[in-house]
């Protein structure tokens, strides 16, 4: 990686690994440092603790986990398989089409990721036990790790020009020689080019909880493209040894056979819809006339989806569709899967 990148020539790497590591500066004295044993050896963990990558893919809130994984091993591996993983697995992509090649748009750009994650891995406090975090939603990306910012360059100021200044420059010197990354505090800059030309969302970061955290978030782009295309949908493990999910449209709970408590008293004064309109003039409330658009504008919006939307609880859209059902405004056509919502107009009577 050290010649394809031209950061070492043919007789600098054609060398005995020993002395590969030691003009590496990865020995002291005899032995072999921390650094070494993080960036080659095949379980680092033995030496240093928990120097892994955490991942989670969680529904509307953080405590609503649906499944995870973690990443071991070397920490070019490490960056390696959570790559593969994260946007085979945890990220869905809008597919089109340019002639007869295929293309695929993840709602935050791969190579901008990649550097975010890159950044996690070299500038983590590996002298405290906890790992790399990265929690991934419907349509956010958190990515977390030990170590507090530089006195001098703190989060808010990351996009702008700064010195580099790596936690573990014997590390960083690793990556750098393998073509990973710069050694001029160009992160951030590269970040916000990459972005500006996929016309993403540029990632907010923050420090938290003694370090750094990264939010990333979709584009308007993306998310027009999505709900024009319909691909909005939950996605589900599927335990076939595979590490595949499948999209699902997930029905919304209509109040029937629900443990959580539903409002199903009737107001006898409450008007009902005759098909003369669409619950425009209906006594709807505010949170049920927004779910009513929400399901306009997306028959094959899920529930899960609808929480992110509006910031209602689950119980108070599964009221809302309810009401909704009642008053024959909208009607469920199809199973769980591949079903949708049918709003019931003037037409239609």
């Amino acid at each position: 990686m050290a010649l394809d990148h031209n950061r070492l020539d043919k007789a600098s790497v054609d060398v005995p690994n020993e002395l590969l590591i030691r003009n590496l500066r990865l020995f002291e004295n005899d032995y072999l440092t921390k650094a070494a044993v993080m960036c080659f050896h095949p379980d680092p963990e033995k030496y240093v603790t928990n120097a892994y990558i955490k991942i989670g893919f969680f529904a509307d809130n953080d405590a609503d986990i649906l499944y995870q994984d973690e990443i071991h091993g070397s920490l070019i591996m490490q960056v390696e398989k959570a790559m593969d993983l994260i946007f085979t697995k945890y990220m869905k992509a809008l597919i089109s089409y340019e002639g007869i090649h295929r293309k695929e748009t993840f709602f935050f750009p791969k190579e901008a990721f990649r550097e975010l994650l890159l950044n996690a891995v070299i500038h983590r406090d590996y002298m405290r036990p906890t790992p790399i975090q990265i929690r991934i939603y419907e349509h956010k990306i958190r990515i977390w790790n030990i170590g507090k910012m530089p006195a001098d360059v703190p989060a808010e100021k990351l996009f702008e020009p700064h010195s580099s200044e790596p936690r573990n420059p014997n590390i960083a010197n690793v990556f750098f020689k393998a073509g990973y990354v710069e050694s001029w505090g160009r992160g951030y800059k590269n970040i916000t080019e990459i972005c500006e030309f996929r016309n993403a969302v540029l990632p907010r970061p923050e420090e938290n909880c003694g370090g750094l955290a990264v939010e990333c978030l979709p584009s308007q782009e993306y998310l027009e493209a999505e709900r024009n295309k319909g691909k909005i949908a939950t996605y589900v493990p599927v335990n076939d040894g595979e590490n595949r999910i499948e999209p699902v449209n997930e029905p919304l709970n209509d109040g029937e056979n629900k443990n959580e408590p539903v409002n199903d008293t009737i107001n006898e004064d409450e008007p009902v819809n005759d098909g003369e309109n669409d619950g425009e003039n209906l006594f709807l409330s505010d949170k049920e006339k927004e779910v009513l658009r929400l399901i306009k504008n997306n028959p094959t919006i899920t529930a899960v989806i609808m929480v992110q939307n509006t910031g209602f609880s689950r119980p108070t859209i599964e009221r809302a569709v309810k009401k909704l059902k009642e008053l024959n405004l909208i009607v469920r056509i199809g199973g769980d899967k591949g079903g949708h919502w049918d709003i019931i107009e003037q037409s239609n009577k």
